[in-house]
Order: structure tokens, then C-alpha cells, then sequence
């Protein structure tokens, strides 16, 4: 009985996950973190509740974007008055405000009901390593890496008698051995 209240504290509990922003793409840290605000990596996940975690991403500042989306990607923004449409470059809004490109991918994830504002306090996103939300820390989000494909049969290479040429880089070497059972 007394494990069935430690499994349920578990679940229904706030646990706050660290995330360190170092180099990692805008984009696949966003999806994380939305994932885990919105509380869809607990079993009690239901899309009108909010059962989701609180999220401390630290070096928010020294995130990624793959190719050349720091020239050529847009915010757009309306300012209410009459001809108020402005855009701001990705680099020149990471330079004016360096967390704003981090918060804005990952509130551009939740969905878009009132429980977004609800999600977004949640989040808690720091500049450099130093934090004031040490002693909430449970658990720390490592970044997902996409792990690397087996080769396929083509790019293994046979070594014949006195060949001395190196092996490219992302190609393996079959024994001998290997060679015989094949």
C-alpha cells in the first residue's frame, strides 16, 4: 500500500528537470521542453489539464540554428497602430534579447488554448550556468541525439593481402574471420 503512494507521489508530483541550452539546435530542445510543460511524459497526461513540469534551461544564450536561419529567419510582430507590421532578424532579436529566440520556438510548440500562459511560467530560462532554482532541480533532460544509422553492407571494406590504404572515415573493416562466415 505505502508503494502505491510513493508510485502516485511520483506521478502527480512537479518534478523540475534541468536542460543545458550549450550548442544545441533552437528546434529539438524546443519539442523536448514542450513535451515535458505540457506533461506528456507522465501517465497521467490529459490535454485539458495542466500536469506538466517545470523546466530550468540554462545557457539560453548559446543555442544553435542549423544553416543560415540566424540571417534569414523572421519574427513578425503587429504593433496595433496603423502600418506597425515589424520584423526582426533572428541574430538582431538574440542580440537585443538573448533568450527571446529559445522562448519563442518552444511557446510556438504548446498548443495554442489557454493553457499556453500556464505552460510558459513553467519555464524558466537563464543566460549563463548560474541559477536560483538549485534546490528544486530533481532531474536533469540530457538532449536527444539521433544516433547514428548502421552502415549498410556497401560501405564495408575488404582488406586484401599487403594493402596498406587507410579506412575512411564511417567505414568499417571486416576480419578475416567475418569475411569466411559470410
Amino acid at each position: 500500500s505505502s508503494s502505491r503512494w510513493g508510485q502516485s507521489l511520483l506521478t502527480h508530483g512537479r518534478r523540475w528537470y534541468l536542460v543545458n541550452a550549450k550548442g544545441q539546435n533552437v528546434g529539438r530542445i524546443a519539442t523536448q521542453v514542450a513535451t515535458v510543460l505540457q506533461g506528456k511524459n507522465k501517465p497521467i497526461y490529459h490535454p485539458t489539464a495542466n500536469c506538466g513540469d517545470p523546466v530550468v534551461i540554462i545557457n539560453a544564450d548559446k543555442v544553435q540554428f542549423s544553416g543560415k536561419k540566424w540571417e534569414q529567419k523572421l519574427y513578425r510582430h503587429h504593433t496595433l497602430y496603423p502600418g506597425g507590421f515589424r520584423e526582426v532578424v533572428a541574430e538582431d532579436l538574440h542580440k537585443r534579447k538573448p533568450t527571446e529566440v529559445l522562448r519563442k520556438a518552444i511557446s510556438g510548440m504548446l498548443p495554442k488554448n489557454t493553457l499556453r500562459k500556464q505552460f510558459m511560467r513553467q519555464l524558466y530560462l537563464v543566460e549563463g550556468e548560474d541559477h536560483p532554482y538549485h534546490a528544486n532541480i530533481i532531474a536533469e533532460l540530457e538532449p536527444s541525439r539521433e544516433a547514428m544509422p548502421e552502415l549498410p553492407k556497401m560501405f564495408v571494406i575488404q582488406r586484401a593481402e599487403g594493402d596498406d590504404v587507410p579506412v575512411p572515415e564511417g567505414f568499417e573493416l571486416l576480419s578475416e574471420t567475418e569475411i569466411k562466415e559470410e
